[in-house]
């Protein structure tokens, strides 16, 4: 297993309830949330397997 490291970012409350409002219906803690969000993130350098993190996300998929 990889290192882990502890990262401090800073960010309104309203921003961090919503990111645990979804970890939470995604099952998730706000850490392994936020991991998953950077890496499927546009442009970004990391790859994941593809998750849906947003309830909207899930809705439209339902619709299709």
């Amino acid at each position: 297993m990889a290192l882990s490291v502890n990262v401090t970012v800073s960010m309104p409350m309203e921003m961090v309830q919503n990111i645990d409002e979804e970890a939470d219906a995604h099952g998730m803690s706000r850490a392994q949330y936020i991991r998953e969000a950077i890496q499927l993130a546009n442009g970004t350098p990391f790859t994941a397997d593809r998750t849906t993190l947003s309830r909207d996300d899930e809705e439209q998929r339902a619709k299709a």
